[in-house]
């Protein structure tokens, strides 16, 4: 299929549909974002589906690494942190990952984000503002273009979401959010026959963060060599210091990670909510793995198919890259399964289980040690 005839042929489709109101906008055809076996990365996911619905045919393994998002690890050294795998972290400066993963596409980037004391993200060198009528003429800008938006928050948390049209000059906003059927979240969000959400409410929610746009596309697709010099620098072990918090990252994240949950003091109290709170954390960390370094590996296999003179190295990557998912599953079993009920909180506060999990990790560190010795290599090979 030509993607850029099948771009054409939806902003016809889209002039003809909102004609009737001046109003309004609606851009149809937007894939849905939602957590499941697609992924569990917002991120990455609203690209891959922007992209898509813009006439670019890339994969999620491509918005995976192309963002660095597939090769991170966090973790909060002061707290049990429930943002600890956010791709926010991923890079020390918040907005690269966002910046990065629209101009690995080609395309021009920009973002608005909010200068609102209640929210939880800050950025530095954006477009800020605390009106809502600039938030509306920014996402109005793209709409009108025919560009659908990603933002963070809308509804629920500061995770990313698509915005694919508005309603009331911008008072109403529609797309996809990975809580528009989450009951705690939703309250008064309605949803149009086409599935999108409907919020009259977003503005009102202290996290919605941010507005980022997918311009036009004016240059080529982000390199390989980039692309694993990122994941050097997002692999590489460091501790990022703000605002009171100090994240371990990279090949740190594991010794972090395998510290929290060996601290007896932790676990003295069984209540489940605490419970909850410390499983949650851990299995976003499981997720986060999972899902980032399986995307890793299939990048690597094509990596390896293109460039034969390296071939054995991107191999060698590939293998501790599925090592890591190979342990994230083995977790699973020593939890008691992948769901996060009262079976597993209760397993979990088990001093001999966490123990199995703490070998588990240091195995997925020392895989990823490897892997990323791996790219370093690679990435001097590069001419």
């Amino acid at each position: 299929m030509n993607k850029e005839i099948n771009k054409e042929t939806k902003k016809e489709i889209n002039k003809a549909i909102n004609s009737e109101d001046k109003n309004s906008i609606v851009l149809y055809g937007v894939s849905k974002v939602e957590y499941g076996a697609e992924g569990c990365t917002p991120y990455p996911m609203c690209l891959k589906s922007c992209a898509n619905y813009l006439g670019q045919d890339v994969e999620r393994d491509f918005t995976m690494v192309s963002t660095g998002a597939a090769f991170r690890l966090n973790w909060d050294t002061t707290s049990w942190n429930g943002g600890n795998v956010d791709v926010i972290h991923t890079f020390d400066n918040p907005e690269t990952i966002y910046r990065l993963g629209v101009e690995a596409l080609g395309r021009e980037f920009n973002m608005i984000t909010r200068n609102n004391k209640s929210c939880d993200v800050k950025f530095g060198s954006t477009y800020n503002s605390d009106t809502k009528a600039d938030f509306i003429e920014f996402i109005k800008n793209q709409i009108d273009k025919g560009h659908p938006c990603i933002a963070l928050g809308i509804i629920g948390p500061a995770e990313a979401c698509i915005i694919t049209g508005y309603k009331e000059n911008g008072n109403i906003l529609l797309g996809w959010n990975f809580f528009q059927d989450a009951i705690e979240f939703a309250a008064g969000i309605k949803i149009d026959e086409s599935g999108y959400f409907m919020s009259d409410q977003w503005w009102e929610n202290n996290d919605t963060a941010a507005v980022i746009s997918m311009g036009e596309k004016n240059k080529s697709l982000i390199s390989n060599k980039k692309i694993i010099d990122n994941a050097i620098k997002v692999m590489t072990g460091r501790n990022d210091i703000k605002s009171g918090k100090s994240f371990a990252k990279g090949i740190s994240a594991y010794d972090s990670w395998k510290r929290a949950i060996l601290n007896e003091a932790d676990f003295s109290v069984t209540v489940l909510p605490v419970l909850a709170e410390r499983l949650m954390c851990h299995g976003d960390a499981m997720d986060c793995l999972a899902d980032g370094r399986n995307n890793g590996a299939i990048f690597m296999k094509k990596l390896s198919e293109e460039w034969k003179e390296q071939s054995n190295v991107c191999h060698s990557i590939e293998n501790q890259f599925l090592k890591v998912t190979e342990n994230i599953w083995k977790m699973a079993e020593v939890l008691g399964g992948y769901e996060r009920n009262e079976k597993q909180m209760i397993n979990f506060a088990k001093t001999e289980v966490r123990k199995q999990l703490a070998v588990l990790i240091e195995e997925c560190k020392i895989a990823d040690s490897k892997a990323l010795e791996g790219l370093i290599q690679l990435s001097k090979s590069f001419c």
